[in-house]
């Protein structure tokens, strides 16, 4: 009887340590961002024009849009994982706040399309292990998305003739002040 049990007790102790190692191979192991990485996107961010800055110089959330989205152009992914969520949400407020100058078909679906690209980033870092080149792609896609809002609030705020006249005219006393 005592060796019975004591082989039962044997059993029980190999058992336990098979376990043990089969819970370790189970757990994924999970490659975390790096923070002091020096991969950024390379991709230029497009000014306002001089009449577009002058017109959206008040509107706040367009300002706060504007400085995270020169921020993630410089962020690596580590960083652009931890804005991906500011960035939306900073989308959705530019949006309801827009001015009913701005509320246009136009900018409406740049806007949208600028939407689309922040969940889409967002969707990217949210997955368990997210690679960085994929991060850095969809951070592309979304600055490619906001260069094209800057384009058409470009082209809405010399839309009237007579600012295009006055934006010329500027350009051109600038241009004969340096020479």
């Amino acid at each position: 009887m005592r060796i019975f049990l004591f082989m039962v007790m044997i059993c029980l102790c190999f058992s336990c340590k098979k376990e043990i190692k089969t819970e370790a191979q189970v757990v994924p192991t999970e490659k975390s961002l790096d923070s002091l990485s020096k991969d950024h996107i390379r991709l230029d961010l497009l000014k306002l024009s001089s009449q577009g800055e002058k017109d959206l110089e008040t509107f706040e959330d367009f300002q706060n849009l504007r400085n995270l989205s020169q921020t993630l152009k410089t962020a690596n992914p580590y960083y652009v994982k931890k804005y991906a969520d500011s960035i939306q949400i900073l989308i959705q407020v530019f949006d309801e706040n827009l001015s009913e100058d701005l509320n246009v078909n136009t900018i409406n679906s740049r806007i949208s399309v600028l939407m689309t690209e922040s969940g889409l980033l967002k969707q990217v870092t949210e997955t368990q292990n997210p690679k960085p080149e994929k991060i850095l792609e969809q951070n592309t896609r979304l600055l490619t998305a906001y260069n094209s809002l800057i384009v058409q609030l470009n082209e809405l705020s010399l839309a009237i003739p007579e600012n295009i006249e006055k934006e010329l005219l500027r350009d051109l006393d600038e241009e004969n002040k340096e020479e």
